[in-house]
């Protein structure tokens, strides 16, 4: 018995090792035991997510008492398709890794098929040479970026998701997109860049095709995954399905599908809610983060931004921390009982 004992010890620990290895040298995620925080602070607009506010930034850090680690931004194609040098050397002049969201679309309005960054003219390398030069900048920044291409690949919003694709054909096309452009960034040796996969936790539309596993490109083009769930994310919702439950059959689906990367939580509510209490919501996100019920979560990031819906301001959606000072403190007082990494690069 006590062999078998020793066995399953040695199976966990191994399984816990093995998630967290096979990141770059100078990247350390969540090794001994504590979680990053990181924060995505865009413009005060639906757009504007290409930007790096130290404002912003400087105010979740006063709202969180943290200093974050990681800082999120969206590399915009319909811009340019230039690699963002100067907004990731903002992040790391700021101490914190640079998370990249690879946007190569032609317009951020959502619920649009693609005309131009399609899967299949991304997989034949028609923007090969962009990328390759993308690449290149990367390598020479020196230092560790997270990227992610395909954001949240299960909601229907975004142009890479399988229902502007042929539905279970667009499964296919996007692992073939994803696989380029890793290969492609890889053999112009850009091997500090960190590849993400990003997932929501309910996937929209609920189809059997659609299903969150079922896009993964495969575990040697992914470092780690991204899960986004979110609170109420307009202020006079009245609630959202329970957090750990939610997050507990995301993270059960994703490894029924054999992925098992470490994971970065995305999440956030709206601050300013009438029918569902946001301090509750960040409790109830950090409680569980504080007794280590998922190990696989190395790191949490807050989405602090605010937007419009309509064309009354009382139906604004704000989930920056700074706006409501009662939610900044549950935020700041639950993270007194986590250990939190405050710097991700290391000798």
């Amino acid at each position: 018995m006590r062999g078998i004992a020793l066995m399953v010890v040695l199976t966990f620990v191994c399984g816990i090792c093995g998630i967290t290895s096979g990141l770059p040298p100078g990247f350390c995620l969540g090794d001994d035991g504590s979680f990053a925080l990181g924060v995505f602070a865009p413009q005060k607009t639906p757009s504007g997510e290409e930007s790096i506010l130290l404002n912003e930034i400087q105010a979740f850090r006063d709202s969180s008492g943290k200093n974050p680690a990681l800082g999120v931004f969206s590399d915009e194609w319909m811009t340019d398709r230039k690699f963002p040098s100067e907004s990731a050397s903002i992040l790391r002049n700021e101490g914190m890794v640079p998370y990249i969201r690879l946007m190569m679309r032609s317009t951020d309005t959502p619920y649009q098929k693609e005309p131009l960054y399609t899967l299949n003219n991304i997989a034949l390398g028609k923007f090969d040479g962009e990328l390759r030069a993308w690449a290149r900048e990367a390598r020479s920044f020196g230092s560790p970026i997270l990227i992610e291409y395909g954001t949240e690949i299960n909601q229907w919003g975004y142009p890479w998701n399988g229902y502007w694709n042929g539905e279970k054909k667009g499964l296919d096309s996007f692992r073939d997109a994803y696989r380029h452009i890793v290969t492609i960034m890889k053999e112009e040796g850009a091997s500090n860049l960190i590849w993400i996969y990003h997932v929501n936790a309910e996937s929209q539309p609920v189809e059997e095709w659609n299903n969150m596993s079922l896009y993964y490109p495969g575990d040697e083009y992914c470092d780690l995954v991204a899960i986004s769930l979110f609170g109420t994310k307009k202020p006079f919702e009245a609630g959202t399905k329970p957090f750990k439950e939610t997050l507990d059959a995301t993270i059960y689906t994703l490894q029924n599908g054999s992925i098992q990367k470490p994971i970065l939580l995305i999440t956030g509510t709206d601050v300013q809610g009438r029918f569902a209490d946001p301090s509750t919501f960040v409790t109830n996100v950090l409680s569980p983060l504080s007794e280590k019920v998922w190990p696989q979560v190395k790191a949490l990031i807050w989405l602090n931004a605010a937007w419009k819906n309509d064309n009354n301001p009382l139906h604004d959606t704000s989930m920056r921390l700074q706006d409501n000072s009662t939610v900044a403190n549950a935020f700041k007082t639950s993270l007194q009982s986590i250990q939190v990494q405050e710097h991700l690069t290391c000798s």
